[in-house]
């Protein structure tokens, strides 16, 4: 989905972005990887999935408290990361917390206490949404343009 969604991005700009040095190209890679972490935190924290439908709500759990919300913990800084290299922006969840993120991502089956089985639904927790790729383009003109100058 990442590199369909990103073809039209890097058709356009390949050229341009070759063009700069190693060192501005992770600048740019940096701001790109900052803004897309801003965004994933806070749809996640609405608990939105990329296309803009609402998460599929967890089922009612006998003895615990209502929470509505998911996913509240996973957008601190300690768990989802971004990173920058002169070739590549990333967003990503650490190893440490990767299985839950990829049960929820794929609606995988996991494993509750070692030994209750359970069904996951599909919850995309990282995707792009069209204003991403609007703020992302932008962001590449922006750049694109105040290095011409």
């Amino acid at each position: 989905m990442a590199a369909d969604s990103l073809s039209h991005l890097n058709d356009q700009f390949d050229g341009l972005i070759e063009a700069l040095s190693p060192q501005a190209r992770k600048q740019l890679a940096k701001q790109i990887a900052a803004t897309l972490r801003k965004s994933q935190a806070q749809r996640i924290k609405a608990n939105k999935n990329p296309d803009g439908s609402a998460y599929i709500p967890r089922k009612p759990q006998p003895g615990h408290i209502k929470r509505k919300l998911m996913f509240q913990k996973l957008i601190r800084s300690k768990w989802l990361k971004q990173q920058a290299t002169p070739n590549a922006a990333t967003v990503s969840f650490t190893p440490t917390i990767s299985h839950i993120v990829r049960a929820h991502q794929y609606g995988l089956r996991g494993r509750l206490k070692g030994y209750i089985e359970v069904q996951y639904p599909q919850r995309e927790l990282l995707g792009f949404t069209k204003e991403e790729l609007a703020a992302v383009e932008e962001l590449l003109l922006d750049w694109l343009n105040s290095s011409i100058r």
